[in-house]
């Protein structure tokens, strides 16, 4: 079996070769009070990578960083191909650290000493094999007294793990997961069938029997045009793991990012009244799952980017946190407590409220327990292809049809399931989508299994930054793409950028750039904004464009003096009301000794005072003007009432504990224009098969996002889109291939694994069909 292996040590100079499949990481710790600086380079694939691990002036014994990441340990993902890894020993007794300043060829190291240790045989079969390499490094002999130890100004210690990272049998998918991936699988073959069946509403495209359709047939691409770098729209986490992907596989690139910062909806703000570690809230993603269909996004946390000790808990539930409804407020420990029938909300026909007893007695749980769950116990009676099946003739239905002309319900009813377990204005989504996304969290076939919940430790943005410290080229900023064209006879297509948005002024204030392919992860919303009359995209896909529906929502941080509620006995998890402000979510991360007031708590003293989305986000989100405006001195006081309401905490001392507020609505946001998707009845099948191939007359504009896959609203979504469009960037473009006399598609999949959503296969047919579509209708335009 090949180990990793020692191949040459000279001085303080190394190089170890790491066969393919292994998981590296590397720890240096400084002895000295003096600068030291280690310099790491890995190899793999023809491409090298560095790091500077460096420490601080004056510090003893000090656990040396990463001088761009700042992470005491640098982790190296295992790749397809083997790598090797040089490490270079530095010192300076002068010289500052933050520049990295050290003179290396003046100040190497003097010698070193190296230990190496493998396994043993007799280890238990549920450890990885492992090698590891102890580096005992000394500077001058002549530093040295009789009697002191020798190599200790430096330690570096290098662990090398098989199997950490290795492609495996998925675990199975739940419920909620499986139908998901469904839904987009069988939207696909309708798709396909229209135009490889007789009867279809187009031509018949003959399609090889074994599936296997022949490469594009176009004219050659020049060396120049072939070495242009593809452009990504948009640095979230779409575009960021599209970077992460292509940096593997060799193909060049830019990211473009049309608003000042990184992330998209990966978005942590920071409070800066009162700095301090956990003075933030996240307006984005927020929490995290562990499920199935979330595996993507945790194999890219743990394992790509070395995040599992940043991932804390995630509290969802505090029986102490409050529910208030119709003028009373209840802890929810009570609320669990009363018997249905006392009606403690006073919603009841009997207490002069608009909803019949019978229903009140059965709570406003049952919409979800056992309206839904009915929906949803069809996958515990029937195999799961009967049970979809029966689901999906009910997909023309909203929830408000299905509960009125299915189940009879009456519409006050209704009206009260919405308010107590949903938002105002949400029942008129897909009936289909809203029982699919209570699979996820709510498998009948694993009743009472517990799902862990996580969040991150400083705030989702970490995400985010350490995917761009993992890449090569650097988002570039303030890019704003207002049109997109083709140029070269459709073998090129060049984007035109806004650079006006930007914090200085330009000469020029658009620019055009041209790239060999386009990926666009910017949202539905902004594409449809951008000039795409020279570039062909089919009518159904700018219907698409045009049609997909995303769901308000907006969130509104609050930064106290203390954690106040946690008096209250509330730690992590969320009240709910049926004022303005709706949710408010209690952090669960803290608890903060460099906020002054805080180290007696045990959590963070910033709450997301008011969390929800359609009409009541609307509202809300009108009055969001900018700070001091007259607006947003309404919004803030009527958010602070309505905390002092829900929590039955006085208002005068409410404000006393005030200090920062920061709100965000997605819809008003630029470079959102919506939060999520949402799909209304039906739209699933008429938008997702076209907005999963690329357009142009050459397939050379790709479109990726959370609304390009069937989890849309989640990270994963974002991920596995990405996936897609990289896959299908392949398949259409082999000129693209830096290495032709490597399958670089067979690469893809060894580093990158499979998709639950797509067969490689059948996204290939689905291309082939968009290639001989495109070549009929650009034919037919005059």
């Amino acid at each position: 079996m090949s180990r990793p292996k020692l191949s040459s040590a000279t001085g303080t100079s190394f190089k170890i070769d790491i066969p393919d499949g292994w998981f590296t990481t590397i720890s240096v710790v400084s002895r000295k009070t003096y600068n030291h600086l280690v310099v790491v380079k890995y190899e793999f694939s023809g491409f090298t990578r560095s790091a500077k691990i460096i420490d601080t002036y004056g510090v003893q014994n000090e656990v040396m960083k990463d001088s761009r990441s700042g992470e005491v340990t640098l982790g190296i993902i295992p790749q397809e191909d083997p790598q090797t890894i040089s490490i270079d020993a530095y010192y300076s007794t002068v010289g500052s650290v933050k520049g990295v300043t050290l003179e290396a060829d003046k100040y190497r190291s003097n010698r070193a000493n190296i230990i190496t240790n493998n396994k043993p045989a007799t280890a238990p079969k549920e450890f990885p094999d492992y090698t590891s390499f102890l580096i005992f490094v000394e500077d001058e002999p002549a530093t040295t007294k009789a009697g002191d130890p020798e190599y200790d100004d430096v330690i570096i210690a290098v662990n090398i793990l098989k199997g950490f990272q290795q492609a495996s049998p998925a675990p199975p998918l739940d419920t909620g997961s499986e139908a998901l991936t469904q839904t987009g699988k069988d939207a696909i073959k309708e798709y396909l069938d229209q135009y490889t069946k007789p009867g279809g509403p187009g031509p018949v495209i003959p399609i090889p029997p074994d599936g296997n359709v022949p490469p594009p047939v176009r004219p050659p691409v020049s060396p120049e045009l072939a070495a242009l770098p593809v452009a990504i729209l948009g640095a979230g986490g779409s575009g960021l793991y599209i970077a992460m992907i292509l940096d593997t596989l060799g193909i060049k690139y830019e990211i473009l990012e049309g608003s000042s910062r990184i992330g998209g909806r990966l978005y942590t703000h920071n409070f800066p009244t009162n700095q301090g570690k956990y003075q933030y809230y996240d307006v984005g993603a927020m929490r995290y799952p562990d499920t199935s269909f979330m595996q993507r996004t945790f194999d890219l946390a743990r394992n790509r980017l070395g995040l599992k000790d940043k991932m804390l808990p995630y509290l969802r539930a505090n029986d102490n946190a409050f529910l208030h409804f119709n003028g009373v407020t209840v802890t929810k420990a009570l609320n669990k407590a009363t018997p249905l029938k006392a009606d403690i909300f006073n919603q009841g026909q009997s207490k002069d409220g608009p909803v019949p007893d019978q229903y009140i007695a059965q709570g406003s749980g049952v919409f979800w327990d056992e309206i839904l769950g009915d929906l949803r116990k069809l996958f515990v009676d029937n195999p799961f292809d009967v049970a979809y099946a029966k689901l999906k003739e009910l997909d023309g239905h909203t929830v408000t049809s299905y509960l009125t002309f299915v189940k009879k319900i009456p519409y006050s009813v209704i009206k009260w399931y919405e308010t107590m377990e949903s938002r105002t204005g949400l029942f008129d989504a897909s009936l289909t989508e809203t029982v699919l996304a209570s699979l996820v969290f709510n498998d009948p076939r694993f009743e009472g299994k517990t799902i862990d919940w996580f969040c991150f430790d400083g705030g989702s943005e970490i995400i985010h930054k350490a995917m761009t410290d993992r890449i090569q080229n650097q988002p570039i900023l303030n890019h704003r793409a207002i049109a997109i064209k083709e140029t070269d006879n459709g073998q090129s297509v060049t984007v035109t950028f806004d650079l006006s948005g930007g914090p200085r002024q330009v000469a020029v204030s658009q620019i055009e750039k041209k790239y060999s392919n386009v990926i666009s992860t910017i949202s539905l919303g902004c594409l449809r904004l951008v000039n795409l009359d020279n570039i062909y995209v089919s009518n159904a896909q700018q219907s698409a464009i045009r049609q997909l529906s995303y769901t308000p929502s907006i969130k509104i941080g609050l930064q106290f003096k203390t954690p106040w509620w946690e008096k209250l006995g509330i730690v992590g998890g969320q009240s709910s009301t049926d004022r303005p402000i709706r949710d408010v979510v209690y952090p669960s991360y803290g608890p903060d000794s460099s906020h002054s007031g805080t180290p007696a708590f045990q959590k963070s003293n910033c709450m997301i005072a008011s969390y929800n989305g359609m009409q009541d986000s609307q509202r809300l989100g009108g009055l969001m003007k900018g700070r001091g405006t007259p607006e947003e001195k309404i919004l803030l006081d009527l958010v602070m009432r309505d905390l002092a309401v829900l929590h039955n905490y006085p208002l005068d001392k409410l404000w006393e504990q005030y200090e920062d507020y920061y709100p965000w609505d997605f819809y008003r946001d630029q470079f959102q224009l919506g939060a999520f998707c949402q799909f209304g009845p039906g739209q699933f099948k008429d938008t997702y098969p076209q907005l999963t191939q690329p357009a142009s007359r050459q397939q050379r504009l790709h479109f990726a996002g959370d609304a390009t896959s069937t989890f849309h609203g989640w990270v994963a979504g974002a991920l596995n889109s990405g996936w897609r469009s990289v896959l299908g960037l392949l398949q259409n473009h082999p000129e693209i291939n830096p290495k032709p006399s490597e399958n670089i598609i067979d690469k893809f999949k060894n580093l990158w694994g499979p998709s639950e959503e797509w067969d490689p296969k059948d996204l290939a047919v689905h291309n082939f069909i968009a290639q001989q579509l495109t070549a009929i209708n650009t034919q037919q335009k005059p």
